[in-house]
């Protein structure tokens, strides 16, 4: 597979695509693009059909960017239909460590790098950075209590 550069007006978007792309994830990946480049093709199909990459075509438009590197599947049909839902499942299928991603985004937090870069907002930030150290707080915390206590009232033992 090669990646080619091809123009934005002669790609034809999957008409039956399942997946939808809210305009807030259309100017994050629009803000990727200034900040990174552009790092993953669009695939498509010999007939200039996209499978995978709707949001990224869809921010190329709002950016004014007229050509995007594209790679060309060696299949098409049913088959790139069933991709096209592939690729974005498999993506979903993913979990996230957070501590290690508390830890990775607290060294990037160093006032030089915009953190809103990596697709997550403020608040989202403000909870992963803050949530791992607390949970490790609380686990210690958690080992430290008392077990088998017993309500005066009713007797309940927990």
């Amino acid at each position: 597979m090669q990646v080619k550069q091809i123009k934005i007006e002669t790609l034809k978007p999957f008409q039956g695509n399942p997946r939808t792309h809210s305009p807030d994830q259309i100017d994050k990946i629009v803000k990727s693009f200034g900040e990174f480049g552009w790092t993953n093709p669009i695939l498509i199909t010999k007939e200039n059909m996209v499978v995978a990459g709707h949001a990224r075509l869809e921010a190329a438009k709002k950016a004014g960017i007229k050509e995007v590197p594209v790679i060309v599947l060696p299949f098409d049909g049913e088959k790139a239909r069933a991709y096209a839902i592939a690729d974005n499942k498999l993506t979903l299928d993913g979990d996230w460590d957070f501590s290690k991603l508390a830890d990775l985004l607290t060294e990037l937090d160093t006032g030089d790098m915009d953190l809103s870069l990596t697709g997550f907002d403020e608040k989202e930030l403000e909870d992963i950075m803050g949530w791992a150290p607390d949970l490790k707080d609380d686990e210690k915390e958690i080992d430290n209590l008392k077990t088998n206590n017993k309500c005066p009232k009713c007797g309940y033992e927990w």
